[in-house]
């Protein structure tokens, strides 16, 4: 092979580089376009059952939550009782896939009278977005003392 061979192979093998590399490789498309998810799920209702807490009951925590973007990833609860201790209770959700339930016994010192517990609930998207609602619920409180 001569120079002058070798030079066009050379031109050759520089024009097919180029060519490579300015079509990127045939690579897969424009990437971009991409929506991100930034709103938080949404609520419907929230209840707890029996709607008058007593010690040793236990309850169940219903709520409707729904996010269209991403999806829901997670429901927790908080019960927050008259003597401010707290539980924590990770809802499940039903075959409708938008009510979510979970069930607790209540626990907390009673005083002479009754209160009310609080319940927040927070749901988490599959984009890490956060919502939360809350509600309460009478508690009843320590039973009188028999006479004697």
């Amino acid at each position: 092979m001569d120079s002058r061979e070798r030079r066009g192979l050379f031109g050759l093998g520089v024009i097919a580089t180029v060519l490579i590399l300015a079509c990127g490789g045939g690579g897969g498309g424009g990437g971009g376009g991409g929506l991100t998810d930034s709103t938080p799920p949404s609520f419907g209702s929230l209840s707890v059952s029996p709607s008058l807490l007593t010690v040793g009951m236990q309850a169940q925590i219903s709520a409707t939550v729904t996010d269209d973007n991403s999806g829901v990833q997670a429901v927790v609860a908080t019960v927050i009782y008259p003597d401010n201790r707290q539980a924590s209770i990770t809802l499940s959700a039903s075959s409708d896939g938008s009510t979510y339930t979970g069930t607790f016994t209540a626990q907390w010192t009673p005083s002479g009278t009754g209160g009310m517990a609080r319940v927040q609930v927070r749901a988490t998207d599959r984009a890490g977005n956060h919502a939360q609602t809350e509600t309460t619920v009478r508690t009843a409180g320590a039973p009188p003392s028999p006479p004697f």
